[in-house]
This record gives structure tokens, sequence and C-alpha cells, in this order.
């Protein structure tokens, strides 16, 4: 194991292989007697290598562990298979119906800790933005910038959820076709700045600067005491960005013969 500074606890330890993306999404996204497909604006293929590199120390990786990841995946989507968040979600009333989407206050519903679900999502946005997660490029995969200090102080439990953040989580309605994920990116609001990720049928918005309206504060499951969550069918947008990366990748054999079965 290499020594190296932690970016989460700033010690100079070891560390260990970091996943960006939790070990346990690609075995949800692995399709029977296959591999994933990985697909970014630069290549498609098909390979069960897992992103990973040496970045946090054990006792931070044990820290956003059991901070959320270790409560939260074994709810996610799977194929052809239950959706146990969406599920739980739904054991209560939603307190607003606008068409297809419902707003759900999980603070009325004991069995959503709240707590380890926006630690789940600030781990992951942490770690986009403090490593580049490539071998071509130094520079962070999404850039906080002044911000990134008060999003490892929240998760070290040494401050509360940021000031001029707002965090959102919207649940795919059921059954879920697209048991997938994708690395944090950032999104085209112009209004502030934001970042989003999806996860096998849920997908996390973070909106962070001086532009952040008081309706976007409103959704914020952090901060809302209703804790806010939104269902609602979100499929073409993830296609759509799924799609746009495609056009311009380069695509493995094995991915083109798979595009051709489509």
């Amino acid at each position: 194991m290499p020594i190296q500074k932690c970016p989460l606890c700033l010690d100079t330890k070891n560390v260990v292989s970091s996943h960006l993306m939790p070990a346990a999404l690609y075995e949800f996204c692995t399709p029977p007697g296959g591999h994933p497909v990985a697909v970014t604006h630069e290549i498609a293929l098909e390979s069960d290598r897992q992103l990973q590199h040496d970045l946090l120390c054990v006792d931070c990786e044990k820290c956003l562990n059991r901070g959320g990841e270790s409560w939260l995946l074994p709810l996610l989507a799977r194929l052809d298979g239950p959706f146990a968040f969406h599920d739980m979600l739904v054991t209560v009333q939603p307190d607003i119906v606008d068409g297809d989407v419902k707003a759900y206050a999980a603070a009325k519903n004991p069995k959503i800790e709240v707590d380890k679900l926006v630690h789940f999502a600030m781990g992951v946005f942490f770690k986009a933005g403090v490593h580049s997660w490539s071998g071509s490029r130094t520079e962070p995969l999404i850039d906080f910038g002044p911000y990134t200090e008060s999003i490892r102080t929240f998760l070290l439990g040494e401050s509360g959820f940021p000031q001029r953040m707002v965090l959102m989580v919207g649940v795919l309605p059921p059954p879920v076709k697209d048991i997938s994920f994708c690395y944090p990116y950032r999104g085209s609001n112009t209004k502030w700045f934001n970042y989003l990720f999806y996860a096998c049928g849920m997908e996390f918005a973070l909106g962070l600067g001086k532009g952040l309206t008081r309706e976007a504060r409103q959704s914020c499951i952090a901060s809302n005491p209703l804790h806010p969550i939104l269902v609602v069918d979100f499929t073409e947008v993830i296609h759509m960005n799924f799609g746009e990366a495609l056009i311009n990748a380069r695509k493995a054999k094995n991915v083109e013969k798979w595009l051709k079965k489509l």
C-alpha cells in the first residue's frame, strides 16, 4: 500500500485502492454470462474492469462505507428484480402529486435513513472532486473549487451540510429497466453549478453556488426538514445522456456487436 496524503482525513498514511463508484454496483450491472458495458465520451467497451485508484486510507474507506454505502446499496434496483428503496419509500402517502411526479417527505417515513442517503451521495461527489480517476490528466473529474473543503468536513462529521448547496434525489418508478450507473458529471444548469450521477434507479443532483433559488433550496433532501424525495420517470434523460456519449465514443468490437442486436 502506498503512503500518501489521504484527501479526506488529510493525514499522510497508507492508502488503499478506492472505487469511485462502489464495487457492488458493478455486480448489479453485470448481465448473465457477460460483463458491464462502460461508456464515456472517449470509449465504449465491455469489460469487468472497475474504476479504482489508490486514494483513501482504510479509516476513511470505513467512514464512507458505514456512513451510507452499506445501508443504501442493498436497496437499489436489480435487473428483473426488486427495488427495495422504492418499495420502502411508498409505504407512506406522497405529500404532493403533480401528474406523474410524486414528492415524498422522508421525514415522515422512519424506514428512510436520510443521513445515510445524504452521506452516500456526498461521498461519491467528494471522490470525484478530489481525484482525476484517469491516467491521462491530473485535474479532478469534477471541480468544486472552494466548496470541496465543506464537503470534506461534512463527511467526517465535523460540520453540518454545506451552505450554498442543495442535494436532490430522484427515484425511478418500477419496473426499472436501466440497471446501470454513471460517474458524476457536470450538468447544463446555467444559474448555478450542478453535478449529477445515477445508480440503479436513483439519481443524485448536487447544486451549489450563490445563484441557488429558494425553490431549489426547498427541494434539498438535507436542509429541508421534510427531506423531500421525488419519484418520477426520468428514463428518457438517462437514454439521452447515454446516447450522446455513445455517438462520439470509440467502440470496442464487442460493443459494436451488442449494439447491432438492439
